[in-house]
């Protein structure tokens, strides 16, 4: 079934680029435009920073490692800060790159690579504001950033596993050239890859748009589950009312699209941890943002 998926979607690729070789151009360049100029710069840096501070063992202990149980270690209140803050896969980034350095246990990097990976409050803001001409009210932010926080922190907690579990000896901090050097290296790889599945979606987003749909919602829906950005963009285009212009920007975001679904999994791999369990935590946070918002929105 899966082979026969990938077929099928390789050979759906390749006609389109031989049917439609402009578009499927104008499409990879828009990908490879929006990951130039808003993720690279964005990210790049915080994926560098990310991983010095990681290596350097700022967060470790000279100590020999204890249990703390129903605690949450400064090294984890690090990866939401920064998962929440500066956005997606920084957070799943940091948990994953946690877990290859032995500073937390797998449990609780499974656990953070779930909720602790979200759209970043700026993108958040630029598309309602700046995009939809939509007013910016303390509640998207609740939605999107409230329920994963309160949810993913009880989770920690009733996890009862300490991130201190460690599979190498602690050490000392330190910093050096051959830290900084890895840490750049090890950012414009993390980035390449968010750039080739971006341009991917972008293509397929394309695709999706030259499709003889007739039905305008469909379309918007498919693009916006696929690749956030440019569901983004087709619904600031659309003739809806501002409310289920919201309600939709909310799943949209919520979800992050397929796209961030094939990057994320892409870095969960690395490590071994289970997708599945990232799916069913990302659909329920969805859920759980397009039911309180069709509720508050719509009646």
């Amino acid at each position: 079934m899966k082979k026969t998926a990938c077929v099928l979607f390789v050979f759906l690729l390749l006609t389109f680029f031989l049917t439609c070789p402009a578009a499927a151009l104008e499409g990879a360049r828009d990908g490879l435009i929006l990951w130039f100029t808003q993720l690279l710069p964005a990210l790049l840096p915080f994926c560098i920073i990310s991983y010095i501070v990681l290596a350097s063992g700022l967060f470790q202990s000279a100590n020999k490692p204890k249990i703390h149980r129903g605690k949450i270690s400064s090294l984890e209140w690090y990866i939401i800060f920064c998962g929440f803050l500066f956005g997606f896969p920084i957070g799943c980034k940091l948990a994953t790159d946690s877990l290859h350095e032995g500073q937390i246990s797998r449990k609780n990097a499974k656990i953070l690579a779930c909720f602790a990976n979200n759209l970043s409050p700026v993108f958040v803001t630029t598309a309602l504001r700046e995009q939809l001409q939509l007013a910016v009210s303390p509640l998207p932010y609740f939605l999107l950033y409230g329920i994963p926080l309160i949810s993913g922190v009880l989770w920690l907690l009733l996890a009862r596993e300490s991130s201190a579990v460690q599979k190498k000896s602690a050490s000392r901090f330190q910093l050096n050239m051959q830290i900084i050097d890895a840490g750049i290296m090890n950012g414009f790889e993390t980035l390449i890859r968010i750039c080739g599945y971006v341009m991917m979606f972008s293509i397929i987003s394309k695709m999706i748009g030259m499709l003889p749909i007739g039905n305008e919602g469909i379309k918007i829906i498919l693009t916006g589950c696929l690749e956030v950005t440019n569901g983004i963009g087709l619904l600031a285009k659309a003739d809806l009312t501002d409310s289920i212009k919201y309600l939709l920007a909310l799943v949209f975001l919520s979800w992050n699209g397929l796209s961030g679904l094939c990057q994320t999994a892409s870095l969960l791999k690395r490590e071994g941890l289970p997708l599945m369990y990232y799916v069913k935590a990302r659909l329920l946070y969805t859920a759980g943002t397009g039911a309180v918002a069709a509720v508050l929105l719509l009646l």
